[in-house]
C-alpha cells in the first residue's frame, strides 16, 4: 500500500488553528482514532533527561481524560524504549503481551495487542502514542509501520514548528545558533548559513549549553524543544 502523506497531512491540519497545545494533543489522538481505528489512545510527552515519559491525555469511546498524574520511567519499561530508542512505531501483541508487558499495565481489562508510535521533532523522540487494544486484536500489516512513522513526524512538526520561540536566557545569536542545531544542521554547515567561523559557533554551542544547563548538544536541543511542547 502506497503511503499517503498528503491525507495526513491534510486531517491533521485542522490543530494548527487550535490555541493550545493540549487541544492539538487532543485533536492528534482523535485523528489518530478515526485514521487507525484506535481503541484506547494515550499520548506522553517524552523527555530524553532520566527517559520519562509524561501522561497528558487518554482518549477512550470518545471521551477525553487527563492524565498527567502518571509519570514513567521508560527504562523500566522495555516495550516503549525500544520504539523511542529505534524511533519506529512498534506493535506488540500473541505472547508478546504475556512476556514483554510489564506490570504497568496489568489492570482488570485485558490487553491484546499494543502499539507504540514515537512522535519525532528533528531526529529526537519528543513524545508518543500508545495504542492499547482492549476489545480485540487486528490484522496488522507491516507497511503501516511506514505510514504510522510519517504520522509520528507531522504530528511532531505539528506541536513545534508553528509555534516555535526563542528561549529568553539566550541571545538572539544564541538562538539563531540552537534553532540551526534543532534543525539538524552541523557546525560546518552554519559557517556558510551564519557567516562564522566554526571556533566562534562552537564558543556560542558552549554559552548555550552553561546557560540551558545542558550536558550536550543533544541534550540543548531537547531542552529547547522542550520549551516548545511543554
Amino acid at each position: 500500500m502506497q503511503i499517503n502523506l498528503w491525507t495526513i497531512k491534510e486531517n491533521l491540519k485542522g490543530a494548527l488553528h487550535l490555541q493550545s497545545q493540549e487541544e492539538q494533543i487532543c485533536f492528534i489522538l482523535h485523528t489518530f482514532g478515526r485514521l487507525y481505528n484506535g481503541e484506547r489512545l494515550s499520548f506522553f510527552r517524552f523527555s530524553p533527561v532520566g527517559y520519562v515519559g509524561e501522561g497528558v491525555a487518554l482518549l477512550e469511546n470518545g471521551r477525553y481524560q487527563s492524565i498527567n498524574y502518571i509519570r514513567d520511567d521508560i527504562r523500566v519499561l522495555p516495550v516503549i524504549r525500544h520504539a523511542i530508542e529505534k524511533q519506529r512505531p512498534i506493535y506488540y501483541d500473541g505472547q508478546d503481551i504475556i512476556t514483554k508487558i510489564t506490570s504497568r499495565y496489568t489492570r482488570k481489562d485485558p490487553l491484546y495487542a499494543l502499539l507504540v508510535i514515537p512522535i519525532i521533532v528533528n531526529k529526537l523522540t519528543v513524545a508518543y502514542i500508545l495504542n492499547e487494544f482492549i476489545e480485540e486484536t487486528i490484522n496488522f500489516e507491516t507497511q503501516l509501520i511506514e505510514e504510522l512513522l510519517e504520522f509520528g513526524k507531522i504530528a511532531g512538526e505539528l506541536l513545534v514548528q508553528p509555534q516555535i520561540q526563542s528561549n529568553h536566557k539566550l541571545s538572539p545569536r544564541e538562538n539563531e545558533i540552537i534553532k540551526a542545531l534543532a534543525n539538524g544542521l552541523t557546525t560546518k554547515e552554519m559557517t556558510h548559513i551564519l557567516g562564522l567561523s566554526e571556533a566562534t559557533i562552537k564558543q556560542y554551542i558552549k554559552s548555550i549549553m552553561i546557560k540551558l544547563d545542558a550536558k550536550n548538544r543533544t541534550h540543548a536541543v531537547s531542552i529547547y524543544i522542550g520549551q516548545n511542547i511543554g
